[in-house]
């Protein structure tokens, strides 16, 4: 029976001789694809039922936007395969998937999930080791940094749907467009509230410069639906955006309410985005 550290490699020193190999392996492609972005290693609680006591381990790669639509199955196995064989044998994590996800900036700075993770234990490291065990165990942790990714999706295709309706009603419509816009009488009146609640509230961060920004991700889904002679051009038909919103405003609730998905749900997220992003793409780069 082997015994293993269960020692994760650093996600940095990892990464670096990641790439340091692929060149070695004259996989140019992989470095280009990766090189300006960073891994992270998520093991889990899961056996990989690959060899005794191993661990279900996934490696996430972060990378722009555009270099995630060059990514397919074949990257991503060709990938699997060296991380698998970087990855020390007696740390007994077993490399089961490899993924991608975008880097998000914030006033052109890239976010760091590491450094919140570092912030996390700085701002913990004077409390008792009893404590911490009995209020924040590793579970809890190593669920939040799984969270981290889902909501960083969420967020991403969320925010990307409001800038498309904002975009697509605009040109039909002018820069009045909200006012033409056929809504209900439920989105009014949300609306409505929430920008008063805002105005008597002034320590609330504004939610946007547009009335779209105070809708919820699933009535966008109506805003589409009740406009579509404006939004029918740009989707299939009207079941395939319709289904896919009302699909990942329910991850989205679970999310809100500090639930845990699972990966199902998480691939449901990403998937749907990928998908919504390259129809988009297909349709907005040929429209004048």
């Amino acid at each position: 029976m082997e015994e293993f550290t269960h020692e994760k490699p650093d996600d940095k020193a990892y990464f670096d001789t990641l790439i340091r190999y692929l060149k070695y392996k004259k996989e140019e492609g992989l470095v280009s694809l990766i090189k300006d972005g960073k891994c992270v290693i998520y093991d889990t609680s899961n056996f990989s039922e690959k060899r005794w006591n191993a661990m279900w381990t996934k490696i996430i790669f972060e990378v722009s936007l555009e270099k995630l639509e060059l990514v397919d199955d074949d990257i991503k196995n060709k990938l699997k395969e060296y991380c698998s064989y970087l990855m020390p044998a007696n740390a007994g994590f077993d490399i089961m998937q490899v993924d991608f996800t975008p880097i998000i900036t914030f006033n052109g700075k890239t976010a760091d999930a590491k450094s919140l993770t570092e912030e996390l234990e700085n701002i913990t490291g004077d409390i008792s080791g009893q404590v911490i065990a009995e209020i924040l165990p590793d579970d809890i942790k190593q669920k939040g940094k799984f969270m981290t990714e889902v909501y960083l999706f969420l967020y991403c295709v969320e925010n990307s749907l409001r800038l498309f309706i904002e975009s697509v009603a605009k040109k039909n419509l002018g820069d009045d467009y909200f006012d033409k816009l056929k809504l209900n009488t439920q989105n009014k009146q949300t609306i409505s509230i929430r920008k008063d609640n805002e105005s008597k509230n002034k320590w609330l961060r504004l939610r946007g410069d547009s009335e779209i920004f105070y809708l919820d991700f699933q009535d966008l889904g109506k805003v589409i639906q009740n406009n579509w002679d404006i939004f029918g051009s740009y989707f299939p038909d009207q079941g395939w955006i319709i289904t896919k919103i009302n699909e990942l405003a329910e991850c989205r609730n679970l999310v809100a309410h500090n639930s845990v998905v699972g990966e199902h749900e998480k691939d449901v997220i990403k998937t749907h985005y990928r998908s919504i992003l390259r129809q988009l793409n297909e349709v907005l780069k040929t429209s004048p």
